[in-house]
Protein backbone atom coordinates (compact mmCIF):
# COMPACT_ATOMS: atom_id res chain seq x y z
CA UNK A 1 0.00 0.00 0.00
CA UNK A 2 2.69 2.26 0.87
CA UNK A 3 3.82 2.17 -2.95
CA UNK A 4 0.36 3.22 -3.87
CA UNK A 5 0.03 6.07 -1.89
CA UNK A 6 3.08 7.33 -2.83
CA UNK A 7 2.14 7.31 -6.72
CA UNK A 8 -1.23 8.65 -5.23
CA UNK A 9 0.32 11.39 -3.76
CA UNK A 10 2.11 12.59 -6.71
CA UNK A 11 -0.82 12.47 -9.44
CA UNK A 12 -2.87 14.18 -6.72
CA UNK A 13 0.08 16.99 -6.27
CA UNK A 14 0.14 17.31 -10.11
CA UNK A 15 -3.13 16.99 -11.57
CA UNK A 16 -5.46 16.09 -8.87
CA UNK A 17 -7.71 12.65 -8.70
CA UNK A 18 -7.59 11.23 -12.69
CA UNK A 19 -11.52 10.21 -12.60
CA UNK A 20 -11.55 9.43 -16.25
CA UNK A 21 -9.34 6.60 -15.30
CA UNK A 22 -12.64 4.74 -13.15
CA UNK A 23 -15.33 2.76 -13.81
CA UNK A 24 -17.78 4.29 -11.96
CA UNK A 25 -18.07 2.93 -8.14
CA UNK A 26 -15.42 0.27 -8.66
CA UNK A 27 -13.29 -1.14 -6.52
CA UNK A 28 -10.04 0.14 -7.85
CA UNK A 29 -11.80 3.35 -7.19
CA UNK A 30 -13.12 2.43 -3.61
CA UNK A 31 -9.46 1.56 -3.14
CA UNK A 32 -8.06 5.18 -4.61
CA UNK A 33 -10.72 7.01 -2.24
CA UNK A 34 -9.47 5.59 1.03
CA UNK A 35 -5.87 5.38 0.46
CA UNK A 36 -6.60 9.47 -0.01
CA UNK A 37 -8.77 9.61 3.07
CA UNK A 38 -6.06 7.34 5.02
CA UNK A 39 -8.56 4.06 5.96
CA UNK A 40 -6.56 2.12 3.99
CA UNK A 41 -3.34 1.80 5.16
CA UNK A 42 -2.23 -2.24 4.62
CA UNK A 43 -3.51 -5.18 3.02
CA UNK A 44 -6.00 -5.66 6.45
CA UNK A 45 -7.61 -2.74 5.84
CA UNK A 46 -8.24 -3.15 2.50
CA UNK A 47 -9.58 -6.56 2.98
CA UNK A 48 -12.19 -4.81 5.53
CA UNK A 49 -12.98 -1.53 3.82
CA UNK A 50 -13.59 -3.19 0.08
CA UNK A 51 -14.96 -6.45 1.12
CA UNK A 52 -18.25 -7.41 3.45
CA UNK A 53 -17.45 -10.26 5.77
CA UNK A 54 -17.57 -13.58 4.68
CA UNK A 55 -16.47 -12.47 0.85
CA UNK A 56 -13.37 -13.82 -0.94
CA UNK A 57 -10.85 -11.14 -0.31
CA UNK A 58 -8.55 -12.94 -2.81
CA UNK A 59 -8.99 -9.77 -5.67
CA UNK A 60 -7.14 -7.47 -4.07
CA UNK A 61 -4.03 -8.29 -5.03
CA UNK A 62 -5.45 -7.57 -8.71
CA UNK A 63 -7.29 -4.72 -7.78
CA UNK A 64 -4.07 -3.05 -6.11
CA UNK A 65 -2.16 -4.28 -9.51
CA UNK A 66 -4.57 -2.41 -11.53
CA UNK A 67 -5.00 0.65 -10.02
CA UNK A 68 -0.72 0.76 -10.01
CA UNK A 69 -0.76 0.66 -13.44
CA UNK A 70 -3.35 3.20 -13.80
CA UNK A 71 -1.26 5.34 -11.68
CA UNK A 72 2.31 4.26 -13.48
CA UNK A 73 0.46 5.67 -16.54
CA UNK A 74 -0.85 8.79 -15.49
CA UNK A 75 3.19 9.62 -14.94
CA UNK A 76 3.25 10.54 -18.50
CA UNK A 77 0.46 12.94 -18.57
CA UNK A 78 1.06 14.72 -15.45
CA UNK A 79 1.04 18.09 -15.87
CA UNK A 80 4.62 20.27 -16.33
CA UNK A 81 6.05 21.71 -12.80
CA UNK A 82 6.21 24.91 -13.81
CA UNK A 83 8.35 25.52 -10.30
CA UNK A 84 11.25 24.08 -12.09
CA UNK A 85 11.94 24.67 -15.96
CA UNK A 86 15.00 22.40 -16.37
CA UNK A 87 12.94 19.63 -15.56
CA UNK A 88 9.45 20.43 -17.16
CA UNK A 89 11.76 20.72 -20.47
CA UNK A 90 13.80 18.00 -20.02
CA UNK A 91 10.25 16.01 -19.30
CA UNK A 92 9.02 17.14 -22.74
CA UNK A 93 11.98 16.39 -24.65
CA UNK A 94 11.77 12.95 -23.35
CA UNK A 95 8.39 12.82 -24.32
CA UNK A 96 8.64 13.71 -27.90
CA UNK A 97 11.71 11.64 -28.27
CA UNK A 98 9.48 8.42 -27.54
CA UNK A 99 6.80 9.94 -29.60
CA UNK A 100 9.55 9.74 -32.63
CA UNK A 101 10.69 5.93 -31.38
CA UNK A 102 7.23 5.10 -32.25
CA UNK A 103 7.05 6.60 -35.38
CA UNK A 104 10.38 5.18 -36.11
CA UNK A 105 9.06 1.18 -34.96
CA UNK A 106 6.23 1.95 -37.15
CA UNK A 107 8.14 2.84 -40.15
CA UNK A 108 7.38 6.78 -40.97
CA UNK A 109 10.96 7.45 -40.41
CA UNK A 110 10.18 10.70 -42.07
CA UNK A 111 7.60 11.98 -39.43
CA UNK A 112 10.36 10.85 -36.59
CA UNK A 113 13.04 12.99 -38.22
CA UNK A 114 11.51 16.48 -37.64
CA UNK A 115 10.62 15.53 -33.91
CA UNK A 116 14.36 14.69 -33.22
CA UNK A 117 16.07 17.70 -34.65
CA UNK A 118 13.16 19.92 -32.47
CA UNK A 119 14.03 18.08 -29.42
CA UNK A 120 17.73 18.45 -29.98
CA UNK A 121 17.47 21.99 -30.57
CA UNK A 122 15.66 22.46 -27.44
CA UNK A 123 17.72 20.48 -25.66
CA UNK A 124 21.07 22.37 -26.92
CA UNK A 125 19.36 25.25 -25.29
CA UNK A 126 18.76 23.55 -22.33
CA UNK A 127 22.26 22.09 -22.53
CA UNK A 128 20.96 18.39 -21.33
CA UNK A 129 23.90 16.44 -23.04
CA UNK A 130 22.39 13.30 -23.13
CA UNK A 131 19.26 14.13 -24.49
CA UNK A 132 21.20 15.41 -27.74
CA UNK A 133 23.42 12.26 -27.95
CA UNK A 134 20.03 10.12 -27.25
CA UNK A 135 18.16 12.05 -30.48
CA UNK A 136 21.17 12.18 -32.27
CA UNK A 137 21.61 8.39 -32.34
CA UNK A 138 18.52 7.96 -33.27
CA UNK A 139 18.56 10.02 -36.09
CA UNK A 140 21.30 8.18 -37.44
CA UNK A 141 18.90 5.33 -37.68
CA UNK A 142 16.59 7.33 -39.22
CA UNK A 143 18.67 8.33 -41.69
CA UNK A 144 19.75 4.66 -42.68
CA UNK A 145 16.52 3.90 -42.88
CA UNK A 146 15.68 6.46 -45.51
CA UNK A 147 19.20 5.84 -47.14
CA UNK A 148 19.88 9.40 -47.20
CA UNK A 149 24.05 9.63 -47.33
CA UNK A 150 24.88 12.80 -46.83
CA UNK A 151 22.47 13.73 -43.92
CA UNK A 152 24.03 10.54 -42.06
CA UNK A 153 27.27 11.55 -42.08
CA UNK A 154 26.44 15.26 -41.34
CA UNK A 155 24.37 14.18 -38.21
CA UNK A 156 27.26 10.96 -36.99
CA UNK A 157 29.53 14.56 -37.15
CA UNK A 158 27.21 16.67 -34.91
CA UNK A 159 27.30 13.34 -32.39
CA UNK A 160 31.27 13.40 -32.20
CA UNK A 161 31.14 16.81 -31.29
CA UNK A 162 28.42 16.09 -28.40
CA UNK A 163 30.77 13.10 -27.10
CA UNK A 164 33.39 14.74 -25.09
CA UNK A 165 30.49 16.91 -24.03
CA UNK A 166 28.56 13.94 -22.58
CA UNK A 167 31.47 12.48 -21.38
CA UNK A 168 32.27 15.23 -19.02
CA UNK A 169 28.91 15.19 -17.93
CA UNK A 170 29.18 11.39 -17.01
CA UNK A 171 32.28 11.58 -15.10
CA UNK A 172 31.24 14.48 -13.23
CA UNK A 173 27.94 12.93 -12.36
CA UNK A 174 29.76 9.50 -11.12
CA UNK A 175 31.82 11.92 -8.99
CA UNK A 176 29.53 13.62 -7.45
CA UNK A 177 27.31 10.84 -6.64
CA UNK A 178 29.98 8.57 -5.01
CA UNK A 179 30.84 11.82 -2.76
CA UNK A 180 27.36 11.54 -2.11
CA UNK A 181 26.70 8.09 -0.71
CA UNK A 182 30.12 8.49 1.43
CA UNK A 183 29.64 11.78 2.95
CA UNK A 184 25.57 10.97 3.79
CA UNK A 185 26.41 7.37 5.11
CA UNK A 186 27.07 7.94 8.81
CA UNK A 187 29.04 10.33 10.37
CA UNK A 188 32.59 8.01 10.57
CA UNK A 189 32.41 7.87 6.93
CA UNK A 190 31.92 11.40 6.18
CA UNK A 191 34.58 12.62 8.40
CA UNK A 192 37.00 10.18 6.49
CA UNK A 193 35.94 10.83 3.40
CA UNK A 194 36.53 14.46 3.96
CA UNK A 195 40.38 13.58 4.37
CA UNK A 196 40.40 12.60 0.93
CA UNK A 197 37.90 14.85 -0.81
CA UNK A 198 40.50 17.55 -2.36
CA UNK A 199 41.45 15.81 -5.23
CA UNK A 200 37.72 15.16 -6.31
CA UNK A 201 37.13 18.38 -5.70
CA UNK A 202 39.82 19.55 -7.95
CA UNK A 203 38.95 16.98 -11.00
CA UNK A 204 35.36 18.50 -10.47
CA UNK A 205 36.59 21.84 -10.92
CA UNK A 206 38.90 20.51 -13.78
CA UNK A 207 36.16 18.73 -15.81
CA UNK A 208 33.68 22.06 -15.25
CA UNK A 209 36.56 24.26 -16.74
CA UNK A 210 37.29 22.25 -19.79
CA UNK A 211 33.96 21.07 -20.75
CA UNK A 212 31.64 23.93 -19.60
CA UNK A 213 28.36 21.96 -19.75
CA UNK A 214 25.76 22.51 -17.22
CA UNK A 215 25.82 19.40 -15.32
CA UNK A 216 29.70 19.42 -14.84
CA UNK A 217 29.08 22.87 -13.17
CA UNK A 218 26.12 22.11 -11.25
CA UNK A 219 27.81 18.96 -9.80
CA UNK A 220 30.99 21.30 -8.71
CA UNK A 221 29.06 24.10 -7.36
CA UNK A 222 26.62 20.92 -5.32
CA UNK A 223 29.70 19.33 -4.05
CA UNK A 224 31.83 22.61 -3.20
CA UNK A 225 28.46 24.13 -1.20
CA UNK A 226 28.08 20.80 0.80
CA UNK A 227 32.15 20.08 1.42
CA UNK A 228 31.82 24.07 2.89
CA UNK A 229 29.44 23.70 4.76
CA UNK A 230 30.63 20.34 6.20
CA UNK A 231 33.60 21.98 7.27
CA UNK A 232 32.31 25.01 9.08
CA UNK A 233 33.55 27.33 5.90
CA UNK A 234 30.89 29.28 5.63
CA UNK A 235 32.50 32.41 4.58
CA UNK A 236 32.84 30.51 1.52
CA UNK A 237 30.07 29.57 0.73
CA UNK A 238 29.16 33.19 0.31
CA UNK A 239 31.58 33.95 -1.66
CA UNK A 240 31.09 30.96 -3.92
CA UNK A 241 27.41 31.35 -4.11
CA UNK A 242 28.33 35.13 -5.59
CA UNK A 243 30.46 33.97 -7.69
CA UNK A 244 27.83 31.09 -9.16
CA UNK A 245 24.90 34.22 -9.85
CA UNK A 246 27.75 35.75 -11.60
CA UNK A 247 28.75 32.80 -13.58
CA UNK A 248 24.68 32.19 -14.32
CA UNK A 249 23.69 35.65 -15.30
CA UNK A 250 26.41 35.13 -18.22
CA UNK A 251 24.84 31.85 -19.32
CA UNK A 252 21.14 31.63 -20.55
CA UNK A 253 21.51 27.82 -20.48
CA UNK A 254 22.54 27.80 -17.13
CA UNK A 255 20.11 30.55 -15.53
CA UNK A 256 16.97 28.79 -17.08
CA UNK A 257 18.56 25.44 -15.14
CA UNK A 258 20.64 26.23 -12.02
CA UNK A 259 18.63 26.45 -9.28
CA UNK A 260 18.20 29.65 -7.64
CA UNK A 261 16.40 29.12 -4.59
CA UNK A 262 18.63 26.98 -3.10
CA UNK A 263 21.64 29.06 -3.69
CA UNK A 264 19.29 31.85 -2.38
CA UNK A 265 18.53 29.25 0.39
CA UNK A 266 22.74 28.72 1.08
CA UNK A 267 23.33 32.46 1.33
CA UNK A 268 21.19 32.98 3.91
CA UNK A 269 21.74 30.23 6.03
CA UNK A 270 25.72 30.91 5.50
CA UNK A 271 25.13 34.54 6.90
CA UNK A 272 23.33 32.87 10.15
CA UNK A 273 26.47 30.65 10.36
CA UNK A 274 28.65 33.61 9.94
CA UNK A 275 27.06 35.70 12.27
CA UNK A 276 26.82 38.13 9.81
CA UNK A 277 23.55 38.58 11.54
CA UNK A 278 22.11 42.19 9.75
CA UNK A 279 23.33 41.13 5.99
CA UNK A 280 21.61 37.91 6.67
CA UNK A 281 17.86 39.58 7.98
CA UNK A 282 18.38 41.65 5.08
CA UNK A 283 19.29 39.52 2.68
CA UNK A 284 16.70 36.96 3.99
CA UNK A 285 13.96 39.64 3.41
CA UNK A 286 14.75 40.16 0.19
CA UNK A 287 14.85 36.30 -0.87
CA UNK A 288 11.37 35.84 0.77
CA UNK A 289 8.68 36.04 -1.97
CA UNK A 290 10.93 33.15 -3.94
CA UNK A 291 9.52 30.37 -1.67
CA UNK A 292 5.81 29.22 -1.89
CA UNK A 293 4.39 28.86 1.29
CA UNK A 294 2.62 26.18 0.94
CA UNK A 295 5.99 24.43 0.07
CA UNK A 296 8.25 22.17 2.52
CA UNK A 297 11.62 24.86 1.48
CA UNK A 298 9.33 27.89 2.66
CA UNK A 299 9.13 26.20 6.41
CA UNK A 300 13.23 25.34 5.93
CA UNK A 301 13.86 28.70 4.94
CA UNK A 302 11.81 30.02 7.45
CA UNK A 303 13.76 28.82 10.07
CA UNK A 304 17.09 30.13 9.12
CA UNK A 305 15.18 33.63 8.66
CA UNK A 306 13.91 33.60 12.58
CA UNK A 307 17.28 32.04 13.68
CA UNK A 308 18.86 35.07 11.87
CA UNK A 309 16.50 37.45 14.08
CA UNK A 310 16.92 35.63 17.52
CA UNK A 311 20.47 35.89 17.36
CA UNK A 312 20.64 39.19 16.31
CA UNK A 313 18.43 40.10 19.41
CA UNK A 314 15.05 41.18 17.16
CA UNK A 315 12.59 39.04 19.24
CA UNK A 316 10.06 41.20 18.14
CA UNK A 317 10.75 40.71 14.39
CA UNK A 318 11.35 36.74 15.45
CA UNK A 319 7.88 36.71 17.16
CA UNK A 320 6.46 38.24 13.75
CA UNK A 321 7.88 35.29 11.99
CA UNK A 322 6.65 32.90 14.18
CA UNK A 323 3.31 34.10 13.86
CA UNK A 324 3.68 33.70 10.34
CA UNK A 325 4.70 30.46 10.43
CA UNK A 326 2.11 28.79 12.99
CA UNK A 327 -0.74 30.63 11.01
CA UNK A 328 0.51 28.85 7.53
CA UNK A 329 -1.85 25.83 6.58
CA UNK A 330 0.67 23.69 5.68
CA UNK A 331 2.38 23.55 8.63
CA UNK A 332 0.46 20.19 9.48
CA UNK A 333 1.92 18.79 6.08
CA UNK A 334 5.26 19.00 7.29
CA UNK A 335 7.11 16.13 8.74
CA UNK A 336 6.51 15.29 12.37
CA UNK A 337 10.30 16.29 13.48
CA UNK A 338 9.99 19.57 11.22
CA UNK A 339 7.06 20.08 13.52
CA UNK A 340 8.53 19.79 16.65
CA UNK A 341 11.53 21.74 15.41
CA UNK A 342 8.99 24.79 15.45
CA UNK A 343 7.52 23.71 18.78
CA UNK A 344 11.09 24.27 20.50
CA UNK A 345 12.01 27.72 18.08
CA UNK A 346 8.89 28.71 19.89
CA UNK A 347 9.58 27.49 23.38
CA UNK A 348 13.44 29.38 23.37
CA UNK A 349 11.68 32.64 21.93
CA UNK A 350 8.96 32.67 24.52
CA UNK A 351 11.83 32.01 27.10
CA UNK A 352 14.17 34.91 25.67
CA UNK A 353 11.44 37.38 25.30
CA UNK A 354 8.18 36.09 26.68
CA UNK A 355 4.82 37.90 25.21
CA UNK A 356 2.98 40.32 28.14
CA UNK A 357 -0.34 37.67 27.36
CA UNK A 358 1.40 34.57 27.46
CA UNK A 359 4.34 34.60 30.29
CA UNK A 360 5.21 31.45 30.90
CA UNK A 361 4.32 29.83 27.82
CA UNK A 362 7.54 28.81 27.06
CA UNK A 363 7.10 26.07 30.14
CA UNK A 364 4.47 24.40 28.57
CA UNK A 365 5.91 24.65 25.25
CA UNK A 366 9.04 22.85 27.29
CA UNK A 367 7.08 20.30 28.51
CA UNK A 368 5.41 18.93 25.11
CA UNK A 369 8.63 18.88 24.03
CA UNK A 370 9.78 15.41 23.16
CA UNK A 371 12.48 14.25 25.04
CA UNK A 372 15.66 13.81 23.75
CA UNK A 373 17.39 10.68 22.35
CA UNK A 374 20.54 9.54 23.61
CA UNK A 375 22.25 8.48 21.08
CA UNK A 376 21.61 11.77 19.00
CA UNK A 377 23.08 15.53 18.84
CA UNK A 378 21.24 18.19 17.84
CA UNK A 379 17.71 19.27 19.50
CA UNK A 380 18.32 17.30 22.70
CA UNK A 381 20.71 19.27 23.73
CA UNK A 382 18.48 22.11 22.66
CA UNK A 383 15.98 20.43 24.94
CA UNK A 384 18.50 19.51 27.63
CA UNK A 385 19.64 23.37 28.51
CA UNK A 386 16.33 24.77 28.32
CA UNK A 387 14.88 22.09 30.70
CA UNK A 388 17.95 23.87 32.98
CA UNK A 389 16.61 26.99 32.26
CA UNK A 390 12.97 25.98 33.55
CA UNK A 391 14.75 24.92 36.80
CA UNK A 392 16.74 28.27 37.35
CA UNK A 393 12.99 30.00 36.47
CA UNK A 394 11.31 28.43 39.05
CA UNK A 395 14.46 28.70 41.75
CA UNK A 396 14.56 25.15 42.08
CA UNK A 397 18.11 24.76 42.82
CA UNK A 398 18.27 21.24 43.82
CA UNK A 399 16.63 19.75 40.85
CA UNK A 400 18.87 22.03 38.80
CA UNK A 401 21.84 20.74 40.69
CA UNK A 402 20.53 17.23 39.50
CA UNK A 403 19.94 18.48 35.88
CA UNK A 404 23.66 19.77 35.70
CA UNK A 405 24.72 16.78 36.37
CA UNK A 406 22.93 14.78 33.92
CA UNK A 407 24.43 17.21 31.40
CA UNK A 408 27.70 16.66 33.03
CA UNK A 409 27.25 12.40 31.78
CA UNK A 410 25.79 13.00 28.86
CA UNK A 411 28.77 15.74 27.46
CA UNK A 412 31.02 13.03 28.72
CA UNK A 413 28.94 10.11 26.60
CA UNK A 414 28.44 11.70 23.72
CA UNK A 415 31.15 15.60 23.74
CA UNK A 416 34.19 13.29 22.62
CA UNK A 417 35.24 14.71 19.40
CA UNK A 418 36.63 18.76 18.92
CA UNK A 419 32.76 19.43 17.01
CA UNK A 420 31.13 19.78 20.46
CA UNK A 421 33.59 21.97 21.88
CA UNK A 422 30.95 24.89 21.97
CA UNK A 423 28.30 22.87 24.20
CA UNK A 424 31.05 20.86 26.08
CA UNK A 425 32.07 24.78 27.51
CA UNK A 426 28.49 25.68 28.00
CA UNK A 427 28.04 22.79 29.89
CA UNK A 428 31.47 23.96 31.89
CA UNK A 429 29.83 26.81 32.55
CA UNK A 430 26.30 25.87 33.59
CA UNK A 431 29.01 23.28 36.10
CA UNK A 432 30.35 26.65 37.45
CA UNK A 433 26.40 27.68 38.45
CA UNK A 434 26.36 24.62 40.69
CA UNK A 435 29.57 24.72 42.19
CA UNK A 436 29.75 28.49 43.20
CA UNK A 437 26.30 27.54 44.71
CA UNK A 438 24.08 29.94 42.26
CA UNK A 439 25.61 33.41 43.88
CA UNK A 440 25.53 35.35 40.58
CA UNK A 441 28.66 37.50 41.44
CA UNK A 442 30.87 34.43 42.28
CA UNK A 443 29.92 32.66 39.11
CA UNK A 444 30.35 35.16 36.93
CA UNK A 445 33.84 36.09 38.47
CA UNK A 446 34.51 32.06 38.21
CA UNK A 447 32.72 31.49 34.73
CA UNK A 448 34.70 34.38 33.03
CA UNK A 449 37.47 32.20 31.54
CA UNK A 450 35.03 29.80 30.04
CA UNK A 451 32.55 32.52 28.60
CA UNK A 452 35.69 34.45 26.53
CA UNK A 453 36.62 31.05 25.61
CA UNK A 454 32.81 30.13 24.43
CA UNK A 455 33.01 33.59 22.72
CA UNK A 456 36.59 32.46 20.60
CA UNK A 457 35.25 28.91 19.98
CA UNK A 458 33.45 28.93 15.93
CA UNK A 459 30.50 27.10 15.54
CA UNK A 460 30.74 23.39 13.85
CA UNK A 461 29.78 22.74 10.42
CA UNK A 462 26.71 20.94 9.69
CA UNK A 463 28.53 17.57 9.37
CA UNK A 464 28.06 17.43 13.02
CA UNK A 465 24.81 19.00 13.03
CA UNK A 466 25.15 20.94 17.08
CA UNK A 467 22.03 23.58 17.10
CA UNK A 468 22.20 26.24 18.96
CA UNK A 469 18.54 28.32 18.57
CA UNK A 470 20.20 30.66 21.05
CA UNK A 471 23.32 31.48 21.21
CA UNK A 472 25.44 30.44 24.36
CA UNK A 473 26.95 33.41 24.85
CA UNK A 474 23.15 34.64 25.28
CA UNK A 475 22.04 32.17 27.42
CA UNK A 476 24.98 32.80 29.75
CA UNK A 477 23.78 36.45 30.05
CA UNK A 478 20.26 35.27 30.59
CA UNK A 479 21.03 32.97 33.81
CA UNK A 480 24.01 35.77 35.11
CA UNK A 481 20.26 38.07 34.76
CA UNK A 482 18.01 35.77 36.23
CA UNK A 483 20.63 34.59 39.06
CA UNK A 484 20.82 38.45 40.43
CA UNK A 485 16.54 38.89 40.06
CA UNK A 486 16.19 35.72 42.64
CA UNK A 487 19.12 36.66 44.87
Amino acid sequence: MEELRKLIQIVEKRAGKPNHLFIYKSKEERLYDEIVNGKITDDHTGYSILYKSGQDGKGLKMIKSRLRKKLMNQLFFLDEDNDDIGAAIEQSCLTKYYQAKVLIDSGANDLAAPILHQVIKKAKEFDFNYIVSLCTRTLLQVYMNLNERSKFYKVKEQLEKIAPRLEADQESEILFMEAKVELSYSVSARKNYLTKVKPVIERLLAIWTEARTFKAFNNYYRLSVWLHELQGNFEDIITLTNQFNELTADNDAFAKRFDIKFNQFIQVYAYLRCKRLEEGLALANTYYSSFDQSSNNWFAYMENYILLAIHAKKYDAAHILLHQVQTNPFIKKINKLAQERWVIFEAYLHFVAPQSEQPTKWITLLQNAQNYSKDKEGFNVAILILQVMYYLEIVDFEALEYRVESLKKYAQNHFKDSFSERSRTFFKLLAVLVRSNFDPLVTQKKGQYLYTKLQRTPTPGDAYAEIEIIPYEHLWELILERLKRVN
